[in-house]
């Protein structure tokens, strides 16, 4: 369970990693190179992938990060709900990922929102 948290808490601060080569390493390492992740705006396979589309999210929501408000875990699975703020900590939508792993890397990530 406990390295299963901190592969979590890796995919949740690489939303807000500036430096683009330093969020494909770390997502690199707990990632599969054929993962998939699908929210209502997009569909994509790969890291790399996730990463430039966590560019285009901070350049769109500038100073915005994601809180993890409840987690659970059974087998391959997690079940995240989570809370995007902005800068100032204000909450801007609540939302629930779905993962599912293969070995000890993340396969696949469906992330669930309301779109505004």
């Amino acid at each position: 369970m406990q390295q299963i948290n901190e592969i979590w808490e890796v995919y949740r601060s690489c939303w807000s990693e500036q430096d683009a080569n330093k969020r494909v390493s770390q997502l690199s390492t707990i990632m599969s190179n054929d993962f998939e992740y699908k929210d209502p705006n997009i569909e994509l396979i790969g890291f790399e992938q996730l990463s430039h589309y966590m560019q285009e999210f901070q350049n769109q929501f500038i100073g915005a990060s994601f809180e993890i408000t409840d987690f659970n875990v059974h087998h391959d699975r997690i079940m995240a709900n989570w809370s995007m703020v902005d800068s100032t900590q204000k909450i801007v939508v609540n939302g629930v990922d779905f993962a599912r792993f293969e070995g000890n890397k993340l396969k696949q990530i469906t992330g669930f929102f309301k779109e505004s």
